[in-house]
């Protein structure tokens, strides 16, 4: 049995014993039977448990599924909960993480609690922690990364969110042929080129200004030339339709438009995506 560990892209092989997947899964099946059979709760410490057992078992327990990565700062939870229940329509069976646990213990727990159904390949939507994402690649087959957006957010963890998106950036590069698919309107998202295929959503609702972001908010210098980044429209903070005066660098193309809000209240949103109209609650 191979575990493959990354450190920057570098494959590392090494050896386990292969009596340790089956008594870690078994273990920490029986664990998560018994914490949500009796106590009615437990969702991280069966995936804590079969890992101590086999450090490598997401590897096994992942091993028939096609996965889809959502990370970022904010936003994970719901976005998991949306794609979710847009890909219910089509597929009868999908393994995800409702609970929001989405650190290693958490994913894998998530595992050892679904019944996969049939014996062709199983499809997962993960939410992962950001700095989870590298470890989580490394023992999946990611065919999806979806990106919310990165701000300044437990820094004793994470540092600066320029570190934050490296750890995410680390994960990515195991997988080159799984598809980004990332928020436009983050200048952060296209800083760097990736070797993937990318796909941009974003908001576009026709705006023609030129201003600043406010006061204090993060990531708003140009990653090229370090100037200001200018916006023609601001969705959320340094979110929206930035570009850079001095050197040209702006918003790249998006494949998915959100291009009206046509109303919104405590409790639901009205919108309008590619022509389509929304309402979520």
């Amino acid at each position: 049995i191979k575990a493959l560990c990354s450190q920057r892209g570098r494959v590392i092989t090494t050896k386990t014993s292969p009596i340790k997947a089956p008594l870690a899964i078994g273990m920490g099946k029986l664990s998560y039977s018994v914490l949500h059979g009796i106590f009615k709760g437990g969702s991280s410490y069966p995936g804590k448990l079969a890992q101590k057992i086999d450090p490598d078992v997401l590897r096994s327990l992942g091993r028939n599924y096609d996965v889809i990565i959502i990370t970022g700062t904010n936003g994970k939870t719901l976005t998991t909960n949306l794609v979710v229940k847009v890909l219910s329509q089509k597929y009868d069976d999908i393994l995800t993480n409702p609970t929001g646990s989405n650190m290693m213990r958490g994913i894998i727990a998530a595992f050892l609690a679904h019944k996969k159904h049939g014996k062709g390949r199983g499809l997962a939507v993960l939410e992962v922690d950001e700095a989870n994402v590298a470890p989580v690649s490394a023992a999946l087959h990611p065919k999806a990364y979806v990106l919310t957006n990165i701000f300044r957010d437990q820094m004793d963890r994470y540092g600066e969110f320029y570190t934050t998106y490296q750890k995410i950036l680390d994960g990515i590069e195991m997988h080159p042929d799984a598809t980004v698919i990332a928020n436009g309107d983050a200048p952060i998202f296209h800083s760097k080129e990736f070797k993937n295929p990318v796909r941009y959503f974003g908001f576009d609702r026709g705006g023609t200004a030129d201003e600043f972001a406010p006061v204090n908010t993060d990531g708003v210098l140009c990653p090229r030339c370090q100037h200001i980044l200018h916006y023609h429209e601001i969705s959320y903070s340094n979110l929206g339709d930035y570009f850079c005066p001095t050197c040209g660098f702006k918003r790249p193309a998006l494949s998915t438009k959100m291009t009206a809000i046509t109303e919104q209240t405590p409790t639901s949103s009205n919108f309008t995506v590619d022509g389509h109209d929304y309402q979520l609650s």
